[in-house]
């Protein structure tokens, strides 16, 4: 059975995208899919956390100083929020050297999406790929204090 739960579990995400990659973007389905989506993530998550995080709410809770100290001696924690701060700031120096230049030679991120949003199958890969970093932030990587 623990071998047969993941597999079942991947299919049923797979089947789930192709399904969503069907509907029309700005369907009503659509929507609410995506919405179910967040909410099984965030309950996940949080079902999933308790009592399992690296460091405890409070320390997030009591601000910025006690989080670096942390980083300063967590050498893999420091790389993933370095790691972390690339994947957001590159697609936004992308889109904001697109913009200034104005250039058709250089697509912007959401015209690189709409392009492969724009058919069934590029739908369901992107979906695809969206539940399964979800799914990893939201329950993956979870040890015990």
């Amino acid at each position: 059975m623990r071998r047969f739960l993941p597999a079942v579990l991947v299919a049923a995400a797979a089947a789930f995208a192709w399904w969503e990659g069907g509907l029309h973007q700005s369907s009503t389905a659509a929507h609410v899919s995506v919405l179910v989506t967040n909410g099984v993530f965030l309950l996940g998550a949080v079902s999933a956390g308790v009592g399992r995080q690296a460091a405890p709410v409070g320390v997030w809770v009591r601000g910025p100083l006690s989080v670096r100290r942390h980083l300063a001696e967590d050498t893999a924690a420091t790389v993933a929020v370095v790691v972390w701060i690339v994947l957001v700031l590159v697609p936004i120096g992308w889109d904001l050297n697109s913009f200034v230049h104005q250039s058709h030679d250089l697509p912007t991120v959401s015209w690189i999406v709409g392009h492969a949003t724009s058919s069934h199958g590029g739908r369901a890969v992107v979906f695809a790929l969206w539940l399964t970093l979800g799914g990893t932030l939201a329950l993956g990587w979870r040890r015990p204090r």
